[in-house]
Protein backbone atom coordinates (compact mmCIF):
# COMPACT_ATOMS: atom_id res chain seq x y z
CA UNK A 1 0.00 0.00 0.00
CA UNK A 2 1.51 3.52 -0.84
CA UNK A 3 1.64 6.49 1.57
CA UNK A 4 -1.46 7.82 -0.08
CA UNK A 5 -3.88 5.07 0.58
CA UNK A 6 -2.87 5.21 4.24
CA UNK A 7 -3.52 9.12 4.96
CA UNK A 8 -6.86 8.48 3.19
CA UNK A 9 -7.72 5.74 5.87
CA UNK A 10 -6.50 7.57 8.63
CA UNK A 11 -8.28 10.52 7.48
CA UNK A 12 -11.58 8.54 6.90
CA UNK A 13 -10.69 7.19 10.88
CA UNK A 14 -10.46 10.09 12.38
CA UNK A 15 -13.79 11.58 10.98
CA UNK A 16 -15.46 8.75 12.36
CA UNK A 17 -16.11 10.11 15.84
CA UNK A 18 -17.24 13.33 14.52
CA UNK A 19 -19.56 12.19 12.71
CA UNK A 20 -21.36 9.84 15.31
CA UNK A 21 -21.35 11.97 17.58
CA UNK A 22 -24.95 12.79 17.95
CA UNK A 23 -25.77 9.40 17.90
CA UNK A 24 -24.10 8.37 21.00
CA UNK A 25 -25.81 11.30 23.05
CA UNK A 26 -28.80 9.98 22.58
CA UNK A 27 -27.69 6.85 23.25
CA UNK A 28 -26.48 7.40 26.58
CA UNK A 29 -29.63 9.77 27.09
CA UNK A 30 -31.89 6.63 26.43
CA UNK A 31 -29.63 4.27 28.61
CA UNK A 32 -30.06 7.29 31.62
CA UNK A 33 -34.26 6.93 31.11
CA UNK A 34 -33.55 3.46 31.06
CA UNK A 35 -31.95 3.45 34.33
CA UNK A 36 -34.46 5.80 35.71
CA UNK A 37 -37.09 3.93 34.70
CA UNK A 38 -35.56 0.79 36.48
CA UNK A 39 -35.20 2.44 39.49
CA UNK A 40 -38.65 3.54 39.44
CA UNK A 41 -39.74 0.17 39.22
CA UNK A 42 -37.50 -1.10 41.98
CA UNK A 43 -39.21 1.31 43.85
CA UNK A 44 -42.43 -0.64 43.14
CA UNK A 45 -41.51 -3.59 43.43
CA UNK A 46 -39.99 -2.62 47.07
CA UNK A 47 -43.20 -0.96 48.30
CA UNK A 48 -45.57 -3.44 46.41
CA UNK A 49 -43.83 -5.93 48.82
CA UNK A 50 -44.09 -4.09 51.41
CA UNK A 51 -47.61 -3.92 50.94
CA UNK A 52 -47.65 -7.75 50.55
CA UNK A 53 -45.75 -8.18 53.74
CA UNK A 54 -48.10 -5.45 55.72
CA UNK A 55 -51.37 -7.72 54.10
CA UNK A 56 -49.93 -10.54 54.83
CA UNK A 57 -49.82 -9.78 58.51
CA UNK A 58 -53.37 -8.13 58.74
CA UNK A 59 -54.22 -11.62 57.18
CA UNK A 60 -52.73 -13.59 60.08
CA UNK A 61 -54.32 -11.37 63.09
CA UNK A 62 -57.45 -11.62 61.09
CA UNK A 63 -57.19 -14.90 61.15
CA UNK A 64 -56.10 -15.19 65.00
CA UNK A 65 -59.19 -12.65 65.52
CA UNK A 66 -61.38 -14.97 63.54
CA UNK A 67 -60.26 -18.02 65.03
CA UNK A 68 -60.93 -16.13 68.36
CA UNK A 69 -64.39 -14.79 67.44
CA UNK A 70 -65.62 -18.62 66.43
CA UNK A 71 -64.79 -20.04 70.14
CA UNK A 72 -66.77 -17.07 71.39
CA UNK A 73 -69.29 -17.84 69.26
CA UNK A 74 -69.46 -21.31 69.72
CA UNK A 75 -68.75 -20.49 73.76
CA UNK A 76 -72.37 -18.51 73.52
CA UNK A 77 -73.77 -21.07 71.56
CA UNK A 78 -73.42 -23.76 73.87
CA UNK A 79 -74.32 -20.85 76.74
CA UNK A 80 -77.48 -20.34 74.46
CA UNK A 81 -78.34 -24.23 74.43
CA UNK A 82 -77.53 -25.26 77.48
CA UNK A 83 -79.53 -22.08 78.87
CA UNK A 84 -82.64 -22.69 77.18
CA UNK A 85 -82.35 -19.19 74.73
CA UNK A 86 -81.57 -21.45 71.37
CA UNK A 87 -84.41 -20.43 69.01
CA UNK A 88 -86.44 -18.53 71.89
CA UNK A 89 -88.30 -15.27 70.29
CA UNK A 90 -89.95 -12.73 72.56
CA UNK A 91 -92.28 -10.46 71.43
CA UNK A 92 -95.13 -7.95 72.67
CA UNK A 93 -97.49 -4.97 72.47
CA UNK A 94 -99.00 -2.16 74.86
CA UNK A 95 -102.28 -0.58 73.83
CA UNK A 96 -103.66 2.00 75.85
CA UNK A 97 -107.05 3.32 74.26
CA UNK A 98 -109.66 6.06 75.22
CA UNK A 99 -113.53 5.05 75.06
CA UNK A 100 -115.73 7.80 74.73
CA UNK A 101 -119.73 5.69 74.97
CA UNK A 102 -122.58 8.05 74.76
CA UNK A 103 -125.88 6.10 75.92
CA UNK A 104 -123.44 4.97 79.04
CA UNK A 105 -122.44 8.18 79.39
CA UNK A 106 -118.78 6.82 80.01
CA UNK A 107 -115.36 8.98 78.69
CA UNK A 108 -112.25 7.79 80.22
CA UNK A 109 -108.92 5.46 79.22
CA UNK A 110 -108.90 2.36 79.18
CA UNK A 111 -106.01 -0.27 79.63
CA UNK A 112 -105.64 -3.83 81.46
CA UNK A 113 -109.07 -2.61 83.49
CA UNK A 114 -111.63 -5.99 84.82
CA UNK A 115 -113.99 -5.68 81.93
CA UNK A 116 -117.02 -5.51 84.61
CA UNK A 117 -114.68 -2.94 86.41
CA UNK A 118 -114.39 -4.71 89.70
CA UNK A 119 -110.94 -5.87 90.25
CA UNK A 120 -111.94 -8.65 92.50
CA UNK A 121 -114.99 -9.84 91.01
CA UNK A 122 -116.28 -11.94 87.59
CA UNK A 123 -115.48 -10.60 84.05
CA UNK A 124 -118.21 -9.67 81.81
CA UNK A 125 -117.43 -9.10 78.50
CA UNK A 126 -119.07 -5.42 76.44
CA UNK A 127 -118.61 -4.70 72.87
CA UNK A 128 -116.88 -1.09 74.24
CA UNK A 129 -114.92 -2.95 76.80
CA UNK A 130 -113.58 -6.23 75.31
CA UNK A 131 -109.35 -7.22 74.46
CA UNK A 132 -108.09 -3.59 73.42
CA UNK A 133 -106.87 -1.46 76.27
CA UNK A 134 -104.72 -4.25 76.54
CA UNK A 135 -101.17 -6.37 76.85
CA UNK A 136 -99.18 -9.25 76.19
CA UNK A 137 -95.87 -10.66 76.47
CA UNK A 138 -95.46 -13.88 74.22
CA UNK A 139 -92.70 -16.51 74.17
CA UNK A 140 -91.90 -18.41 71.35
CA UNK A 141 -89.58 -21.77 71.47
CA UNK A 142 -88.45 -24.32 68.70
CA UNK A 143 -86.06 -26.98 69.70
CA UNK A 144 -84.15 -29.12 67.53
CA UNK A 145 -86.73 -31.83 66.90
CA UNK A 146 -89.21 -29.27 65.74
CA UNK A 147 -91.37 -29.32 68.88
CA UNK A 148 -92.73 -25.64 68.92
CA UNK A 149 -94.12 -24.10 72.36
CA UNK A 150 -96.13 -20.75 72.78
CA UNK A 151 -96.43 -19.29 76.06
CA UNK A 152 -98.45 -15.94 75.64
CA UNK A 153 -99.17 -13.38 78.99
CA UNK A 154 -101.90 -11.18 78.84
CA UNK A 155 -103.35 -9.92 82.06
CA UNK A 156 -106.66 -9.44 82.37
CA UNK A 157 -107.01 -9.17 78.91
CA UNK A 158 -106.97 -12.62 77.38
CA UNK A 159 -108.19 -15.58 77.29
CA UNK A 160 -107.61 -16.80 80.74
CA UNK A 161 -109.32 -13.84 82.01
CA UNK A 162 -112.22 -14.63 80.04
CA UNK A 163 -112.70 -18.28 80.93
CA UNK A 164 -110.66 -18.83 84.24
CA UNK A 165 -110.80 -16.46 86.59
CA UNK A 166 -107.49 -14.30 87.15
CA UNK A 167 -105.26 -16.06 84.97
CA UNK A 168 -102.86 -14.36 82.98
CA UNK A 169 -102.34 -17.42 80.16
CA UNK A 170 -103.94 -16.27 77.22
CA UNK A 171 -102.07 -19.08 75.61
CA UNK A 172 -99.89 -22.38 76.45
CA UNK A 173 -99.82 -24.95 73.69
CA UNK A 174 -97.27 -27.14 71.91
CA UNK A 175 -96.88 -28.44 68.31
CA UNK A 176 -95.00 -31.65 68.13
CA UNK A 177 -93.89 -32.82 64.44
CA UNK A 178 -95.49 -36.41 63.29
CA UNK A 179 -93.66 -36.32 59.91
CA UNK A 180 -93.34 -33.69 57.47
CA UNK A 181 -96.61 -32.41 57.24
CA UNK A 182 -97.92 -33.28 60.63
CA UNK A 183 -98.54 -31.98 63.87
CA UNK A 184 -99.77 -32.89 67.17
CA UNK A 185 -100.69 -30.06 69.31
CA UNK A 186 -102.07 -29.78 73.05
CA UNK A 187 -102.67 -26.92 75.31
CA UNK A 188 -104.94 -23.94 75.94
CA UNK A 189 -105.37 -22.36 71.95
CA UNK A 190 -107.43 -19.47 71.45
CA UNK A 191 -110.15 -19.58 69.07
CA UNK A 192 -109.53 -20.18 65.36
CA UNK A 193 -112.74 -18.07 64.00
CA UNK A 194 -112.94 -15.61 61.70
CA UNK A 195 -110.87 -12.86 60.01
CA UNK A 196 -110.01 -10.90 62.99
CA UNK A 197 -107.16 -11.40 65.37
CA UNK A 198 -107.35 -11.05 68.92
CA UNK A 199 -104.56 -8.19 69.86
CA UNK A 200 -104.89 -4.60 68.51
CA UNK A 201 -101.21 -4.93 66.90
CA UNK A 202 -103.15 -7.75 64.12
CA UNK A 203 -106.14 -6.09 63.40
CA UNK A 204 -107.27 -2.47 62.03
CA UNK A 205 -109.47 -0.78 63.74
CA UNK A 206 -109.56 -0.60 67.68
CA UNK A 207 -113.17 -2.44 68.60
CA UNK A 208 -113.99 -6.07 66.96
CA UNK A 209 -116.78 -7.23 64.84
CA UNK A 210 -120.27 -8.15 65.86
CA UNK A 211 -119.18 -11.99 65.19
CA UNK A 212 -116.09 -12.06 67.06
CA UNK A 213 -117.30 -10.21 70.21
CA UNK A 214 -120.78 -12.50 70.71
CA UNK A 215 -120.82 -15.44 68.63
CA UNK A 216 -116.88 -16.60 68.91
CA UNK A 217 -115.77 -19.25 71.05
CA UNK A 218 -113.15 -17.95 73.46
CA UNK A 219 -110.17 -20.86 73.62
CA UNK A 220 -109.56 -24.17 73.56
CA UNK A 221 -108.48 -27.25 75.86
CA UNK A 222 -107.45 -30.55 74.79
CA UNK A 223 -105.69 -32.50 72.01
CA UNK A 224 -105.34 -33.00 68.55
CA UNK A 225 -103.99 -32.64 64.90
CA UNK A 226 -102.49 -29.91 62.66
CA UNK A 227 -101.63 -30.78 58.83
CA UNK A 228 -100.59 -28.57 56.00
CA UNK A 229 -100.50 -30.26 52.36
CA UNK A 230 -99.88 -28.00 49.38
CA UNK A 231 -101.99 -24.89 49.73
CA UNK A 232 -104.38 -26.27 52.58
CA UNK A 233 -104.41 -26.84 56.14
CA UNK A 234 -106.92 -28.38 58.49
CA UNK A 235 -106.75 -28.70 62.12
CA UNK A 236 -109.03 -30.83 64.71
CA UNK A 237 -109.14 -30.86 68.49
CA UNK A 238 -111.28 -33.00 71.27
CA UNK A 239 -111.46 -30.41 73.79
CA UNK A 240 -113.35 -28.46 76.44
CA UNK A 241 -114.65 -24.91 75.10
CA UNK A 242 -113.93 -21.93 76.81
CA UNK A 243 -113.17 -24.05 80.14
CA UNK A 244 -109.79 -25.59 81.75
CA UNK A 245 -112.23 -28.57 83.02
CA UNK A 246 -115.23 -28.92 83.48
CA UNK A 247 -116.14 -30.04 87.10
CA UNK A 248 -119.58 -28.94 88.82
CA UNK A 249 -120.49 -29.45 92.52
CA UNK A 250 -121.19 -32.83 92.10
CA UNK A 251 -122.89 -32.82 89.50
CA UNK A 252 -121.15 -34.07 86.17
CA UNK A 253 -118.97 -32.21 84.45
CA UNK A 254 -118.44 -34.40 81.62
CA UNK A 255 -118.08 -32.02 78.18
CA UNK A 256 -116.67 -33.46 75.07
CA UNK A 257 -116.10 -31.22 71.77
CA UNK A 258 -115.31 -31.48 68.19
CA UNK A 259 -113.61 -27.98 66.79
CA UNK A 260 -112.33 -28.13 63.19
CA UNK A 261 -111.07 -25.88 60.68
CA UNK A 262 -109.60 -25.95 57.02
CA UNK A 263 -108.02 -23.09 55.15
CA UNK A 264 -107.02 -22.60 51.84
CA UNK A 265 -104.16 -20.00 50.48
CA UNK A 266 -104.96 -18.77 47.38
CA UNK A 267 -101.77 -18.20 44.89
CA UNK A 268 -101.69 -15.13 43.47
CA UNK A 269 -102.56 -12.30 45.93
CA UNK A 270 -100.53 -10.71 48.21
CA UNK A 271 -101.92 -12.16 51.02
CA UNK A 272 -105.00 -13.88 50.94
CA UNK A 273 -107.24 -16.94 52.84
CA UNK A 274 -110.38 -19.10 52.92
CA UNK A 275 -111.54 -20.87 55.65
CA UNK A 276 -114.25 -22.91 57.53
CA UNK A 277 -115.04 -23.61 60.80
CA UNK A 278 -117.43 -25.70 63.17
CA UNK A 279 -117.81 -26.91 66.01
CA UNK A 280 -120.15 -29.71 68.08
CA UNK A 281 -120.74 -30.94 71.45
CA UNK A 282 -120.91 -29.20 75.09
CA UNK A 283 -120.51 -25.41 75.98
CA UNK A 284 -120.53 -23.86 79.30
CA UNK A 285 -124.53 -22.47 79.84
CA UNK A 286 -124.63 -20.11 82.62
CA UNK A 287 -128.52 -19.66 81.77
CA UNK A 288 -130.42 -19.32 84.88
CA UNK A 289 -133.94 -19.23 85.52
CA UNK A 290 -136.53 -16.36 85.29
CA UNK A 291 -136.23 -15.43 88.79
CA UNK A 292 -132.22 -15.34 88.12
CA UNK A 293 -131.56 -18.14 90.81
CA UNK A 294 -131.65 -21.55 89.52
CA UNK A 295 -129.55 -23.08 86.41
CA UNK A 296 -131.43 -24.58 84.03
CA UNK A 297 -128.16 -26.43 83.71
CA UNK A 298 -126.96 -27.58 86.96
CA UNK A 299 -124.11 -29.57 84.90
CA UNK A 300 -123.00 -26.02 83.60
CA UNK A 301 -123.13 -27.45 79.60
CA UNK A 302 -125.49 -27.60 77.15
CA UNK A 303 -125.35 -29.01 73.50
CA UNK A 304 -124.48 -26.60 70.55
CA UNK A 305 -123.21 -26.70 66.99
CA UNK A 306 -122.10 -23.86 65.22
CA UNK A 307 -120.58 -23.26 61.73
CA UNK A 308 -118.69 -20.10 59.94
CA UNK A 309 -116.75 -19.69 57.01
CA UNK A 310 -114.50 -16.59 56.50
CA UNK A 311 -111.89 -14.87 53.82
CA UNK A 312 -109.75 -11.90 53.36
CA UNK A 313 -107.37 -11.03 50.69
CA UNK A 314 -104.79 -8.24 50.63
CA UNK A 315 -104.43 -6.85 46.95
CA UNK A 316 -102.11 -3.63 46.18
CA UNK A 317 -103.90 -1.02 48.46
CA UNK A 318 -106.99 -2.31 48.80
CA UNK A 319 -107.73 -5.30 51.69
CA UNK A 320 -111.02 -7.35 51.93
CA UNK A 321 -112.34 -8.91 54.96
CA UNK A 322 -115.47 -11.30 55.20
CA UNK A 323 -117.46 -13.69 57.66
CA UNK A 324 -120.61 -15.88 57.74
CA UNK A 325 -121.93 -17.79 60.83
CA UNK A 326 -124.22 -19.84 62.54
CA UNK A 327 -125.05 -21.39 65.43
CA UNK A 328 -127.37 -22.87 67.95
CA UNK A 329 -127.22 -23.71 72.14
CA UNK A 330 -129.76 -25.92 73.94
CA UNK A 331 -131.04 -23.72 76.28
CA UNK A 332 -128.94 -20.62 76.07
CA UNK A 333 -131.60 -18.67 75.52
CA UNK A 334 -133.08 -15.54 77.44
CA UNK A 335 -136.66 -17.23 77.72
CA UNK A 336 -134.68 -20.55 78.67
CA UNK A 337 -135.41 -21.92 74.87
CA UNK A 338 -132.79 -22.67 72.38
CA UNK A 339 -130.82 -19.72 71.46
CA UNK A 340 -130.03 -19.24 67.87
CA UNK A 341 -128.05 -16.97 66.05
CA UNK A 342 -126.45 -16.23 62.24
CA UNK A 343 -124.53 -13.12 61.46
CA UNK A 344 -122.27 -11.66 58.56
CA UNK A 345 -119.31 -8.96 59.12
CA UNK A 346 -117.80 -7.21 55.89
CA UNK A 347 -114.48 -4.74 55.90
CA UNK A 348 -113.03 -2.55 52.99
CA UNK A 349 -109.31 -1.24 53.85
CA UNK A 350 -107.34 1.14 51.84
CA UNK A 351 -103.94 2.50 51.86
CA UNK A 352 -104.22 6.26 51.06
CA UNK A 353 -100.06 6.19 51.57
CA UNK A 354 -97.78 3.19 53.31
CA UNK A 355 -98.25 5.04 56.43
CA UNK A 356 -102.00 5.75 56.20
CA UNK A 357 -104.92 3.15 56.23
CA UNK A 358 -108.57 4.00 56.58
CA UNK A 359 -111.28 1.02 57.04
CA UNK A 360 -115.11 0.59 57.35
CA UNK A 361 -116.62 -2.25 58.66
CA UNK A 362 -120.29 -3.22 58.94
CA UNK A 363 -121.65 -5.95 60.97
CA UNK A 364 -125.53 -7.81 61.38
CA UNK A 365 -126.20 -10.01 64.09
CA UNK A 366 -130.01 -12.12 63.89
CA UNK A 367 -130.66 -13.10 67.86
CA UNK A 368 -134.45 -12.43 67.30
CA UNK A 369 -135.34 -16.33 68.28
CA UNK A 370 -136.34 -16.90 71.90
CA UNK A 371 -136.21 -13.89 73.70
CA UNK A 372 -131.82 -13.78 71.90
CA UNK A 373 -129.62 -16.01 73.08
CA UNK A 374 -125.85 -16.21 72.56
CA UNK A 375 -122.62 -18.72 73.11
CA UNK A 376 -122.20 -19.64 77.03
CA UNK A 377 -126.11 -18.84 78.12
CA UNK A 378 -124.99 -15.27 79.76
CA UNK A 379 -127.71 -13.29 77.96
CA UNK A 380 -129.11 -12.51 82.06
CA UNK A 381 -125.64 -12.07 83.25
CA UNK A 382 -124.87 -8.19 85.14
CA UNK A 383 -122.21 -5.76 85.55
CA UNK A 384 -123.35 -3.72 88.59
CA UNK A 385 -126.69 -2.58 88.16
CA UNK A 386 -127.03 -2.76 84.29
CA UNK A 387 -127.31 -6.33 82.42
CA UNK A 388 -124.90 -7.71 79.70
CA UNK A 389 -128.53 -6.82 77.66
CA UNK A 390 -128.61 -3.53 78.12
CA UNK A 391 -125.17 -2.51 77.66
CA UNK A 392 -124.62 -4.35 74.19
CA UNK A 393 -128.03 -4.24 73.05
CA UNK A 394 -129.25 -7.61 72.72
CA UNK A 395 -132.07 -9.71 74.62
CA UNK A 396 -135.81 -8.41 74.98
CA UNK A 397 -137.01 -4.62 73.81
CA UNK A 398 -138.38 -2.37 76.66
CA UNK A 399 -141.38 0.42 76.50
CA UNK A 400 -142.39 3.07 78.21
CA UNK A 401 -145.17 3.02 80.43
CA UNK A 402 -146.24 6.87 81.18
CA UNK A 403 -148.94 5.59 83.35
CA UNK A 404 -146.64 3.87 85.84
CA UNK A 405 -143.53 6.18 84.52
CA UNK A 406 -141.05 2.94 83.94
CA UNK A 407 -139.68 0.95 81.42
CA UNK A 408 -140.64 -2.65 80.93
CA UNK A 409 -140.03 -5.82 78.38
CA UNK A 410 -142.48 -5.97 75.62
CA UNK A 411 -141.83 -9.53 74.72
CA UNK A 412 -139.03 -12.29 76.41
CA UNK A 413 -139.46 -14.55 73.36
CA UNK A 414 -138.44 -11.92 70.93
CA UNK A 415 -134.78 -11.14 71.09
CA UNK A 416 -132.91 -8.24 69.27
CA UNK A 417 -131.30 -8.05 66.19
CA UNK A 418 -128.11 -5.97 65.96
CA UNK A 419 -125.91 -4.09 62.96
CA UNK A 420 -122.65 -2.17 63.44
CA UNK A 421 -121.08 0.42 61.45
CA UNK A 422 -117.33 1.37 62.46
CA UNK A 423 -115.64 3.74 60.38
CA UNK A 424 -111.76 4.70 61.42
CA UNK A 425 -107.88 4.92 60.33
CA UNK A 426 -104.66 4.26 60.91
CA UNK A 427 -101.56 5.48 61.19
CA UNK A 428 -97.60 4.05 61.30
CA UNK A 429 -95.85 7.13 63.21
CA UNK A 430 -93.10 4.26 63.52
CA UNK A 431 -92.00 1.03 62.32
CA UNK A 432 -93.26 -0.28 65.66
CA UNK A 433 -95.93 2.45 66.78
CA UNK A 434 -99.64 2.77 65.68
CA UNK A 435 -102.01 5.60 66.08
CA UNK A 436 -105.80 4.37 65.68
CA UNK A 437 -109.24 6.18 65.66
CA UNK A 438 -112.50 4.59 65.13
CA UNK A 439 -115.72 6.04 64.99
CA UNK A 440 -118.46 3.11 65.58
CA UNK A 441 -122.61 3.34 64.95
CA UNK A 442 -124.65 0.46 66.96
CA UNK A 443 -128.01 -0.14 66.24
CA UNK A 444 -130.52 -2.66 67.00
CA UNK A 445 -134.29 -3.30 65.94
CA UNK A 446 -135.36 -3.01 69.39
CA UNK A 447 -134.74 -0.49 72.45
CA UNK A 448 -132.28 -2.92 73.84
CA UNK A 449 -129.12 0.10 74.86
CA UNK A 450 -129.98 1.56 78.22
CA UNK A 451 -129.40 5.35 78.31
CA UNK A 452 -128.16 6.01 81.60
CA UNK A 453 -128.55 10.18 81.68
CA UNK A 454 -132.43 9.28 82.05
CA UNK A 455 -132.88 5.82 82.91
CA UNK A 456 -134.41 5.46 79.10
CA UNK A 457 -133.90 2.66 76.20
CA UNK A 458 -132.75 3.30 72.98
CA UNK A 459 -132.28 1.59 69.39
CA UNK A 460 -129.19 2.88 68.43
CA UNK A 461 -125.66 4.43 70.81
CA UNK A 462 -122.54 6.08 69.53
CA UNK A 463 -118.70 5.31 70.95
CA UNK A 464 -115.78 6.90 69.77
CA UNK A 465 -112.35 5.25 70.21
CA UNK A 466 -108.56 6.68 70.20
CA UNK A 467 -105.56 4.32 70.70
CA UNK A 468 -101.99 3.97 70.49
CA UNK A 469 -100.09 0.26 69.56
CA UNK A 470 -96.29 -0.38 70.34
CA UNK A 471 -95.12 -3.91 69.91
CA UNK A 472 -92.13 -5.50 69.26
Amino acid sequence: MNKFKLTVLAASLGLAPLAHADTNAEILAELQALKAKVQQLEAQVKAQQAQIDDNQKATDEASKVANHADVQIAGIKQANESSGFMGLKISGMIAPAYVYNQDQQASSFVFLNRSNQNAGGGTIYNYDNSYFGSAYLQFQKETAGGVKWNLTLAPDRGAGTLMNGNSIIHEASVAIPLNSSTKLIAGQIPDWEGYESTWDNQIKPITHNLLFDFTELTAYTGAGLDQTVGNWEWKAMIANMNSPRYYYAGNGGRAPALVFRADYTPPGYDNADIGVWAMVGKLPNSNVAADGTTPLFPTGTSTAQMVEVDGYMTNGAWGYYGQLGYGQQTGAAYNGGKAKWWGLSGMLTYNFTPRFLGFARADYLNNSSNGGGLPGGYMNASAGSLSFNQINGFGPGYAYDPVAGTWSITDPNKGANRFALSLGWNYLLTESTTLKMEYRYDRSNLNTFYNVSDGSFKKYNNLLAASVVVSF
